[in-house]
């Protein structure tokens, strides 16, 4: 399905894609914040609705831009510091260490719902991404009063039943405290959502994008 409105794509610096080395050693959500906002002005565009996920999600919580005129997040990160259980760390060191097709999809499974194979693409990125890069840590919650002024921006938020990062028992609390926001909770779906759940994700940012502007 393809994206119904006109669509960017940004590479972080610093991040898997690398199109650019740089990478912040502290307050990095801040920094690439800064940076997104100065990629939205490059590109001369006003009415903009930022999308991202996990950590995407919570760059789109930090930029301040007065060019964004909504944000639609899945499965962000800024609101309350990932779980990583037992079970999941172990994974993601023995993927870590030696990142084969079967570790890598062996973690991978625990990023989608139970009982479902993650997409072939995913396992191979994940795998090449193991190998070649260095990965950084998850990011911290951002201040209660930068996400209080984000209010002031229509925002849709998601997350999947069954994101073993983010919980909806854990996100929702923290989205309503912050925000005042009702939390939409993906059926079926976990922390990496697929092609096959797309169709939940273009419903979410249909909420803002064809909402009329204000």
């Amino acid at each position: 399905m393809p994206a119904p409105w006109p669509t960017t794509i940004v590479d972080l610096p610093g991040q898997p894609g690398l199109s650019d080395p740089r990478r912040p050693r502290r307050a990095r959500l801040a920094w690439y914040g800064r940076v997104l906002d100065e990629i939205l002005t490059a590109m001369h565009a006003d009415g903009i609705v930022l999308v991202g996920n996990s950590l995407g999600a919570a760059v789109a919580l930090a930029a301040d831009s007065p060019r964004i005129r909504a944000r639609a997040l899945v499965s962000p990160a800024g609101f309350v510091r990932l779980t990583v259980d037992p079970t999941l760390a172990l994974a993601s060191a023995t993927w870590l260490l030696r990142p084969t097709p079967e570790h890598t999809r062996r973690m991978i499974r625990l990023f989608v719902a139970p009982g479902t194979e993650p997409p072939e693409t995913e396992v191979e990125w994940m795998a090449l991404m193991a190998t070649c890069c260095r990965t950084t840590l998850a990011p911290p919650p951002l201040p209660a009063r930068l996400l209080a002024r984000r209010t002031e921006t229509p925002c849709v938020i998601g997350v999947g039943e069954h994101d073993r990062f983010l919980p909806p028992r854990r996100l929702a609390p923290a989205v309503h405290r912050t925000m005042d926001l009702d939390l939409r909770v993906f059926a079926g779906v976990g922390h990496l959502t697929t092609p096959a759940d797309l169709a939940d994700v273009v419903s979410l940012i249909a909420e803002v994008a064809d909402a009329p502007a204000n």
